[in-house]
């Protein structure tokens, strides 16, 4: 009986997690998803619209224009797939799929829901 429960709770502790975007649906990917249209788009001001005050001041247009040209390379952006994630650090790996190839989206959460780290990175198999 007493395993029974245990197995309850731990059912339970895992559905709240999902709930919350443990799984990497939730807030972190709908962030990392407009921010990388924005991107795709070449749209500086929707880049940094969920970006925190730091990463903001870091970003310029010329950056975006380079990373937007790279993207279009790989052809129409058709969103974003979950890869992995690290709680400890609130960062989620995505890959960013297009119509001939993907790339990988990484973000970092800052304690707000802000985004404190973005980077795309070129696929392993690329």
């Amino acid at each position: 009986m007493r395993n029974l429960a245990a197995a309850l709770v731990l059912g339970s502790f895992a559905l709240v997690l999902a709930a919350c975007g443990g799984g990497g649906n939730g807030q972190a990917q709908s962030l990392a998803d407009a921010t990388t249209k924005a991107v795709y788009n070449d749209d500086p001001q929707g880049v940094t619209s969920h970006f925190d005050d730091q990463l903001k001041s870091q970003v310029t247009r010329t950056e975006v224009g380079i990373l937007s040209d790279q993207m279009h390379k790989q052809g129409d952006y058709q969103g974003l797939s979950f890869m992995n994630s690290d709680p400890n650090k609130n960062e989620y790996t995505y890959r960013a799929n297009f119509s001939k190839g993907s790339m990988n989206v990484v973000v970092r959460l800052d304690q707000n829901g802000e985004i404190a780290a973005y980077r795309v990175l070129a696929s392993a198999s690329q």
